[in-house]
């Protein structure tokens, strides 16, 4: 199989995907903005059920991709989580036809297959919590239910697909930045030192 026409089939069935709607796109949509018969389109692939399975695995791969290559960077563990939520809000600019069907229409997929994407969505998951348990091992975060953290970062993340535009107020990056700093403020282990201070600001509040 040609490597670019085959991604050129995914980017132009993605577009439409997130255009029309996964159930709204026929196969003759996307051989008629391809140039190709419809015969042709199907060389490449059998179903539209097909195509849409490429589209989830190839966008979750990447993520997947994307992490491995920040955790095996040498960074600390703060860094490596500013970085890793950077590479996942960065998919939504880079990727966002892709990105946005993966989570928007991966539900249309038969069941057997729907189940091996979302075993891949948790190997990404995974690296959220690996770094959460070593910032809790290392003293860096407080103690926390990490699953329900990590539910929530995703959560954060991924619904990008619904509201972000590239042409909106904030980029990608300001966007990644906010979000990890609401992150920290919520992982944080609080520091000895801090508490005086704290409580000089009550004294001082009993004073007025």
């Amino acid at each position: 199989m040609n490597k670019s026409r085959w991604e050129e089939i995914l980017a132009v069935s993605a577009r439409l995907f997130r255009e029309k709607g996964y159930r709204a796109t026929t196969m003759d949509d996307i051989a008629y903005e391809l140039n190709v018969t419809k015969p042709a389109l199907y060389y490449y692939i059998k179903t539209k059920h097909d195509l849409l399975y490429a589209i989830c695995e190839s966008a979750v791969e990447q993520l997947i991709e994307g992490a491995k290559q920040i955790m095996a960077e040498e960074a600390g563990i703060e860094e490596k989580l500013r970085r890793l939520l950077a590479w996942h809000v960065s998919m939504f600019s880079a990727n966002s036809d892709m990105t946005t069907v993966y989570l928007a229409e991966e539900s249309e997929l038969p069941e057997e297959k729907r189940k091996f994407i979302r075993s891949l969505s948790r190997e990404y998951q995974d690296y959220y919590r690996q770094l959460l348990q070593q910032g809790i091992e290392t003293g860096l975060f407080r103690e926390m239910e990490v699953p329900m953290v990590v539910r929530a970062i995703s959560g954060m993340c991924n619904w990008l697909f619904d509201w972000y535009r590239p042409d909106g107020k904030f980029s990608a990056e300001e966007i990644a930045g906010m979000f990890f700093d609401l992150v920290m403020r919520g992982c944080l282990k609080e520091q000895p030192e801090r508490k005086p201070a704290r409580a000089a600001r009550k004294r001082n509040a009993a004073k007025v």
